[in-house]
Parts: C-alpha cells; structure tokens; sequence
C-alpha cells in the first residue's frame, strides 16, 4: 500500500494529522506475563491498528507491505451456529484486495490448533455466515508467512518512508547496465553509496521491479544475496 498525497500536500502545504484507532468489533485486555498487545501505526494513514500477539502484527506487517492490498482490519466478528448455539468468532486480520476480494484471517501458530477445533470452526463459518462478511476465510501460521517474510516486509515498509525517487531510478538503470543476477554487495558497489543503494534496492524489490534468488522459501536477504532483475530470467 503506497501513502497518496493529499491535494494540500500536493499545493505544498504543511499538513499534520491526528492519528485515531481504527474501527474494530471488540476491545481486549491489556498484556499479560503469558500475553502481548500491539498497537501499530497504519503506514500511510492517520490511524492505528491493536493486534493481539506479535504472529498477528508480523501477519498485519506482510500484507502492508504488498502492492496488492488496499485496505487491513483487525478484530471481525462473525457469528455461527453448531450443536451447542450461536457463538461469536473474531477474525485476526481482514484484508482487502486490488481486485477487490475481501479475505478473513485467522492467525495461529499452528500447534496452537492441534485439536481442529478453529479449523472446524472456519468450515462451519465458510458454510453458514462467510458471504456475509467475505470471499474466503482462512487460518495463517508460520508455515504461510515465515520469518523470511516478515523480515522482507519490514525493509519494504522502512523503504518506503525514505523513498528516493532519483536513487531508485539510478540503481535500476545500473542493473540494467549490468544485464545478469548479481549480489547485493556488488551492486552497491557499483552504485558508490551502499546506505543509498540499500534503501533504493528495498523499493524496487517492493515495486517488483528486483526479485532475490532465495535458495529456499526461509533465506533471509543479505549483502551476498543474489538478486535479479524482473525483465530476464537468472
């Protein structure tokens, strides 16, 4: 999600805003010693999000930083009913798309279901209440978002707020130039000022525009990293 300039922005007025919470359907209890409470500034917003764990933030964190998510909510209720009554459910995450797809998530860890009872849940809510609130509802655990992914999307998002336009144009004209995947170190070099060059790679791997050649879905990015263009394949 990229922050839009508001026409005082645009006109070169200075504008302050006031950040307030975001809408939600419920209000929980402060952190305990078995226990954590997140709130978070939504990028590119005057407003912020409560999440109840740090998995939900960092799931909260991947889908900020993708080019495909237009709007995220925390906290959906959803009701449903089974041999026992109506309950209520809270959705962790509700995630809007470009295209326009609405999905809800619940984020675990997953041994934290071993049991079924949340997958059973989710079944009986995609069979009774979902179209009411949805296009799809699913359970996320670290096996759907990783430590890799988190990583990433914190540079993506710390990217953002240092964005320089001229820098990402220099590098990607320099990669371009270079015409074959390379590691992060030697593209720096070539750029002349590897901060610069850091923050500029970061953008443009957010854009799409840089892909990194992971041996495997859990490798984190570093300076020996290879990395490649989107326009060739490696």
């Amino acid at each position: 999600m990229k922050y839009r300039l508001s026409p005082e922005e645009l006109a070169g007025f200075d504008v302050t805003y006031e950040m307030v919470p975001c809408d939600m359907h419920r209000t929980f209890s402060m952190k305990s010693t078995s226990s954590c409470r997140l709130a978070s500034a939504y990028p590119g917003r005057n407003t912020f999000l409560y999440f109840e764990s740090l998995f939900e933030f960092e799931c909260g964190q991947y889908f900020w930083a993708r080019n495909d998510v237009v709007d995220l909510k925390t906290q959906q209720l959803v009701y449903y009913t089974d041999e026992l009554g109506t309950h209520e459910h809270y959705f962790d995450l509700m995630v809007t798309f470009n295209t326009g797809e609405v999905v809800l998530f619940s984020c675990r860890p997953k041994s934290s279901d071993k049991s079924g009872k949340l997958a059973r849940t989710l079944q009986s809510i995609r069979n009774q209440t979902l179209r009411f609130h949805a296009d799809r509802c699913e359970m996320l655990t670290e096996e759907d978002i990783t430590e890799a992914d988190v990583c990433r999307a914190r540079e993506i998002l710390r990217s953002r707020k240092f964005r320089n336009s001229a820098n990402c144009a220099r590098l990607l004209e320099l990669f371009k130039a270079i015409g074959k995947p390379v590691r992060v170190f030697q593209l720096q070099e070539e750029f002349g000022r590897e901060g610069a060059a850091w923050n500029a790679m970061w953008n443009l791997i957010g854009d799409g525009m840089i892909e990194h050649l992971a041996p495997d879905e859990n490798s984190i990015l570093t300076h020996t990293s290879w990395i490649k263009l989107m326009e060739y394949d490696a």
